[in-house]
């Protein structure tokens, strides 16, 4: 039997596109680029990038910041997951920008402009930490725009600008403090007569904007909206061809219908089945029975990595999850109604079905919509995941002995 030249997966489940494998998304980096191209021009672009979750949001963020870079940027991609108010995220956002330089003599240049709030570097200047002291923190915050200047004028004979993205926004749009700053930093920039050649860019999903917006309805005109749909079946069949031909590896295309639809144009779960298909193939060309193979053993790494947890734990009962599993097998992105369920399960299941809803959606895993007795995921996510996880139940059921 012949053997995988490599094996050294293209794919990332869980963590951001390596630059070197992002493929489409054409239309949403046209537009990011137009904004690389105003800010070098010695403007202030903002842009919002959005979707839901899944959708390739932070991988298309590190993306543009590798484009920017390539027209002589200096750039910063900053993940605020942990952070809960303003001194912990400015904290970062400094930290970050001297961690990420790459050039030694830049970076001896910008440690002067931070000297006072370093408290130590190592690994030949690679670590740096900052002080936590709220109060220089604060200092460096009320400084925010004179300290991004300093920046720009110490670099501007090698760098056309800067990019700084804010990732992983969940926390701190929560605070009411972060949307007024936003609002006061930018209009600051613009009426000032004196330009700044930053492209600043926040990613989140759309309830982060939502959340600033209700904080400060005027940070809705702030920023331009990039907002990431499911990848189409051409986008999808082409990211599933070049992963797999960079590693020399064929697909037929009843294999790659069969992960496009199991995937459903969400770069996470592409990730996923694309992964775990790579494992389960041996002979470099993969046809619809390896595919099978490799989505059942996706169907068991998500159920592991986001419904256990997330969803099946919290429901407990295997009823319930029968339920779901019958939901789910709706196409893609539909309502469905209470009636039309209960005429597709079992009267054991009908006795506990209104007890199901309520349920999951106390959980946050499906929402009424407009129309009454009628239901929706609150994303794809959750109906993909189920969906995948119901495919692999099912296809265990028929081969109880089977192993991938």
């Amino acid at each position: 039997m012949a053997e995988i030249v490599t094996k050294e997966s293209p794919f990332t489940p869980g963590r951001p596109v390596p630059i070197e494998y992002f493929v489409a998304r054409i239309k949403e980096i046209e537009r990011l680029e137009r904004a690389i191209k105003q800010t070098s021009s010695g403007r202030n672009e903002n842009i919002f990038i959005t979707g839901e979750r899944g959708i390739g949001k932070s991988s298309l963020a590190g993306f543009v910041r590798y484009l920017a870079e390539k027209k002589n940027f200096i750039g910063s991609h900053c993940f605020l997951g942990g952070v809960r108010d303003l001194e912990g995220m400015i904290r970062v956002i400094f930290q970050r920008i001297l961690q990420q330089i790459t050039d030694k003599s830049l970076f001896d240049r910008l440690k002067q402009i931070f000297s006072k709030y370093i408290k130590r570097i190592t690994l030949f200047d690679i670590e740096v930490e900052f002080t936590k002291d709220s109060s220089e923190l604060r200092t460096l915050l009320d400084n925010f725009l004179p300290v991004l200047r300093k920046i720009h004028e110490t670099v501007k004979d090698v760098k056309q600008g800067i990019i700084l993205i804010l990732d992983d926004l969940n926390g701190i749009t929560d605070v009411p403090e972060f949307s007024q700053f936003l609002k006061s930093f930018v209009d600051e920039l613009a009426t000032s007569n004196n330009s700044l050649p930053l492209l600043l860019i926040l990613v989140g999903i759309p309830e982060r904007r939502d959340d600033l917006i209700k904080h400060q309805p005027s940070v809705a005109r702030i920023f331009d909206i990039v907002d990431l749909p499911p990848m189409s079946k051409d986008e999808s069949t082409q990211f599933f061809k070049i992963m797999f031909d960079k590693q020399g590896i064929s697909i037929d295309q009843e294999a790659i219908s069969l992960m496009i639809e199991l995937s459903g144009g969400f770069p996470m779960l592409m990730h996923e089945v694309g992964d775990a298909v790579f494992w389960v193939n041996t002979d470099n060309r993969i046809d619809g029975k390896d595919a099978v193979g490799g989505i059942l053993e996706a169907a068991k790494n998500v159920g592991k990595k986001y419904l256990d947890p997330q969803i099946y734990r919290a429901i407990g009962s295997e009823t319930y999850r029968t339920i779901l599993r019958k939901i789910s097998e709706l196409p893609l992105g539909t309502t469905f109604q209470r009636k039309k369920i209960l005429e597709k399960i079992t009267n054991d299941e009908r006795k506990t079905f209104d007890n199901f809803l309520q349920r999951i959606k106390k959980l946050g895993i499906i929402c009424e919509t407009e129309q009454r007795g009628e239901y929706r995921f609150i994303n794809q996510l959750y109906h993909l995941y189920v969906g995948l996880e119901a495919f692999g139940a099912k296809k265990e059921k028929k081969h109880p002995n089977r192993t991938s």
